[in-house]
């Protein structure tokens, strides 16, 4: 203890210095947290109403992330459907050109044929390989979905595109365009009934770019909107919460000067000795 303290201090001297130290402590912590409400004596409602934006900016955070995600996986799947659609251009091109025997020899036409195959081997590839974190996406069955809206993903599958009914009742896909099918380009022609190997790949070429359609539409007409309002709420709901619960650094700064100079002036009063009446009176004359 200070000894002009022990020689002149009194008890009620005493209590504004300690009033002023223990405000300055508060003042103090408050500029080293950055924080207003560093325990639940400081605002016992504003902590409560602080907690409740915490937890609801973490809800509002944990959402954006998941609609981020499913950003990310619709883009992996359109990704994936327009690397099939662009396959699917190329097996139009060779069905086409073998589709017109008078131009090609029968070891074209063959060629055109392996070619064929080996795209189709290609689409069932993609169709096999893409996926999301270990989620399959287009091998039938899978979906998407962000908030209450959701998009559903075809099988790219050579057995499940290009489905078309030929007039013998029968029902053809773009597995049958490969050599040894029904609709083998370099065979001796259609049967009776049966649809062309241009009609079934034309329709599997259909059949993706709708299902581009559906996942562009999800990302930019379902997901972008609540992305958007996501971004608004968490915003807003950060700004609540830092009003109620961060220190003004300017106020608590100000507030510590004037802390520190009650705190100086209560020592420097303790130092000069007990409190004399007649002294005050002449000092003011």
């Amino acid at each position: 203890m200070n000894p002009a303290i022990g020689t002149f201090g009194s008890a009620p001297a005493l209590r504004p210095l300690a009033f002023a130290q223990q405000q300055r402590d508060e003042t103090a912590e408050r500029l080293a947290t950055g924080l207003r409400i560093n325990r639940g004596s400081d605002d016992p409602a504003g902590l409560i109403s602080s907690e409740a934006l915490r937890a609801m900016l973490a809800e509002l955070e944990a959402e954006s992330r998941a609609f981020e995600r499913a950003t990310r996986a619709a883009d992996v799947a359109d990704a994936s459907l327009g690397a099939v659609g662009d396959l699917l251009i190329e097996a139009e091109a060779l069905a086409v050109a073998n589709a017109s025997t008078g131009g090609l020899s029968e070891a074209e036409r063959q060629a055109n044929q392996l070619e064929l195959n080996a795209i189709l081997q290609s689409v069932d590839r993609l169709a096999q390989g893409a996926s999301f974190a270990d989620r399959p996406l287009l091998r039938g069955g899978a979906s998407l979905s962000a908030g209450d809206v959701a998009v559903e993903l075809p099988s790219a599958a050579v057995t499940d595109l290009g489905e078309v009914t030929g007039g013998d009742g029968e029902t053809y896909r773009l597995a049958d365009v490969a050599s040894g099918g029904p609709l083998e380009t370099a065979g001796a022609g259609d049967a009776a009934g049966q649809p062309s190997a241009l009609d079934v790949i034309r329709q599997a070429r259909d059949e993706i770019l709708r299902a581009r359609s559906d996942v562009g539409s999800f990302i930019a007409e379902g997901i972008a909107p609540l992305q958007r309002s996501s971004a608004v709420a968490i915003e807003n709901t950060a700004s609540a919460e830092s009003v109620i619960r961060d220190a003004d650094y300017a106020k608590q700064t100000a507030e510590l000067i004037r802390l520190n100079a009650l705190e100086n002036a209560s020592l420097t009063a303790l130092t000069v000795g007990p409190f004399d009446p007649t002294r005050l009176l002449a000092l003011l004359g």
